[in-house]
């Protein structure tokens, strides 16, 4: 069980690897949300592996009314029931409460699971309620479904963590159509911009990433590509315009064909958002600007090479979609120091 969107899916990756290495001939089933709200967030069936990773995927819907809350988790407790499931393995993330984590527990009894998984683990290691005055850097939610998978008894191989998106010919044949349709060569140094995010709060500024890149197209001759939905396509168009270079594939191209453009790409420069963690999963190593709205550490994207920048301030830990301070954390963050971490990784990739 894991829920979320984007983000939450992409980071634990290589603890669903890990579970099908250890498993490899069970069949395996995803259980996570569809929110009813925001259908625009991408369901996991639409991220993950059609083949060789997952055998089902079960959604049920969030974001609706108590009565169908209720209704929708007696038909899936029954629809579960009825296929038998041994176990489930509780990957949640970690802002679950004691009070929903009860409320999960009853629901895999109702269905007639008696081998549960991480549920004490992530009571003991829950982030809800308030943070504290000075917030530790903790661990990011991949290592800690990992370190989840390891006190369960399941061999994690930290020395050989997957994060296989296993992306098809067609797929990957669509990532380079757009290079072409754009008049971008392969061969070309391309990197990845994404400057929106569905969080207002997490959106550094239109005007720096334009003068980041603008430095980075001077110094090392790059091709930026604008990635991200369609609600980000207008500002894409506004950098390109003011780069003189580069493409925009904002609401252009599917999750996985986006990932593999992003396969071309020698940089991820951006937000933190789930298309950092889509460019995390295939190897490209991001300069990523955090505002400082949740424990440090936390959604650091998998891998090693990463930079990221985060400002503390005295407002941080705010969680909020919308920033009450006027971005101060984000406006902390200079050009300067993004323009010499994306050389820097520029010039050694």
């Amino acid at each position: 069980m894991r829920i979320g969107h984007l983000g939450d899916t992409l980071v634990a990756l290589p603890a669903f690897w890990s579970l099908r290495n250890a498993f490899p001939d069970a069949k395996l089933t995803l259980l996570s949300n569809s929110d009813k709200r925001n259908p625009h967030y991408l369901a996991p069936s639409s991220v993950l592996p059609a083949i060789g990773l997952f055998d089902e995927f079960i959604d049920y819907p969030t974001n609706v009314s108590s009565a169908a809350s209720i209704f929708g988790a007696l038909k899936l407790a029954l629809s579960l029931r009825r296929q038998k499931f041994d176990a489930v393995f509780y990957l949640m993330p970690r802002a679950r409460t004691e009070k929903q984590i009860a409320r999960d527990r009853l629901f895999f009894s109702v269905s007639g699971i008696k081998s549960v998984f991480g549920l004490d683990y992530t009571l003991r290691n829950s982030l809800a309620g308030p943070m504290p005055s000075v917030i530790p850097t903790i661990c990011s939610e991949s290592e800690f479904l990992l370190d989840l998978l390891e006190e369960a008894g399941i061999p994690v191989d930290r020395a050989a963590q997957s994060t296989a998106l296993n992306l098809t010919e067609l797929e990957k044949g669509a990532g380079a159509a757009f290079l072409a349709e754009s008049g971008i060569d392969e061969r070309q140094r391309i990197i990845a911009i994404a400057p929106g995010s569905k969080w207002p709060s997490k959106i550094w500024f239109e005007d720096r990433y334009a003068d980041v890149v603008e430095r980075l197209i001077e110094l090392h001759d790059v091709y930026p590509i604008v990635l991200g939905g369609p609600e980000d396509r207008e500002c894409g168009e506004r950098l390109v315009a003011v780069w003189g270079r580069g493409a925009n594939a904002a609401g252009r191209l599917t999750v996985r064909e986006s990932a593999a453009l992003l396969e071309h790409c020698s940089l991820y420069l951006g937000n933190d958002t789930g298309t950092m963690h889509l460019a995390a999963a295939v190897g490209v190593r991001c300069v990523a600007i955090f505002a400082a709205i949740d424990y440090p550490g936390r959604w650091a994207p998998f891998g090693s090479g990463h930079q990221i920048f985060r400002r503390s301030v005295e407002c941080e830990g705010c969680h909020t979609p919308d920033c009450f301070n006027a971005n101060k954390c984000l406006k902390l963050i200079g050009v300067e120091e993004v323009v010499e971490a994306a050389s820097s990784i520029l010039s050694s990739h």
